[in-house]
C-alpha cells in the first residue's frame, strides 16, 4: 500500500522489498526439468534400440512401442492427476501420492514387456522394461516409509545400461548422475541419503539383471 506521507511530500513511494531466488537454484531447477526420468528415457532406449541393429525400421517400431509404456503411457498418467488436483506436481513430490503412479508405471512397463516377448522383440529393450518392472516394485515399497529419488534412480540405471553396451564411452553419463542429485538436493526435494540409495540401487538392480539376461 503507498505511503500516504510520502505522496503527499511528492516522494515516490518506498517498494516493498522482494526476495529473489539465487541463481543456483534456478540453474538447480533446469538441470532437474531436463535430467528427468520422463526427458533421460527418450535418449537412453534410442541408444540402446540402435546399438548393433541392421533393420531400422523393426526397431523404430519397437522403440516406440517402448517408449509409450515405459515413460508416455505412464507420464500421462501423471499429467491428468495433476489436472483432477490428485497430484501436487509432475515430480509427484508429495510421497503420500506416489503408489498410484508406481503400480502405473509398473503395469504398463509389465504390459510393454509381455508384448515385447511375443512377438520376439529386441532383447535390449525387453530388458530395459524388465528393470523398470523389477526396479519400480523395490522402490514403490521403499516410498512407503522413505522418499527415495526416483530422478537419480532413473538416470543411474541408464548409464549403468549404456556403460554396459558402449563401454567407457558412457561414463561420463554418471556425472549427469551426479549433476541431478546436486540438483535434487538443493531444491529439498531429496535428502543426501535418498540420492545415493536411489542412484546405488538401481545400479546394483541393472548390473544384476544384465547379467542374468546376458546384455
Amino acid at each position: 500500500m503507498p505511503d500516504p506521507i510520502a505522496l503527499q511530500e511528492g516522494e515516490p513511494p518506498i517498494a516493498p522489498p522482494t526476495t529473489s531466488k539465487p541463481l543456483y537454484i534456478h540453474i538447480a531447477r533446469y538441470i532437474s526439468a531436463i535430467l528427468s526420468p520422463f526427458v533421460v528415457s527418450l535418449p537412453a532406449v534410442l541408444l540402446v534400440a540402435f546399438y548393433h541393429q541392421s533393420n531400422q525400421l523393426t526397431v523404430a517400431e519397437y522403440t516406440g512401442l517402448t517408449l509409450f509404456f515405459l515413460s508416455i503411457g505412464p507420464m500421462l498418467y501423471i499429467l491428468v492427476g495433476v489436472w483432477r488436483g490428485k497430484f501436487t506436481d509432475v515430480d509427484v513430490s508429495n510421497r503420500s501420492q506416489r503408489s498410484g503412479p508406481f503400480l502405473f508405471g509398473i503395469i504398463s512397463a509389465f504390459a510393454g514387456f509381455i508384448i515385447m516377448a511375443l512377438t520376439n522383440g529386441p532383447k535390449n529393450l525387453q530388458t530395459i522394461l524388465l528393470i523398470t518392472v523389477i526396479g519400480g516394485i523395490v522402490m514403490m515399497i521403499i516410498t512407503l516409509w522413505w522418499k527415495i529419488s526416483i530422478h537419480a534412480s532413473s538416470l543411474a540405471g541408464a548409464a549403468t545400461f549404456l556403460t554396459a553396451l558402449y563401454g567407457s564411452a558412457m561414463l561420463f553419463t554418471f556425472l549427469l548422475v551426479v549433476l541431478v542429485g546436486w540438483s535434487r538436493v538443493v531444491l529439498r526435494r531429496h535428502t543426501l541419503g535418498q540420492v545415493l540409495a536411489g542412484s546405488f540401487l538401481n545400479i546394483a538392480l541393472t548390473l544384476a539383471i544384465l547379467m542374468i539376461r546376458g546384455v
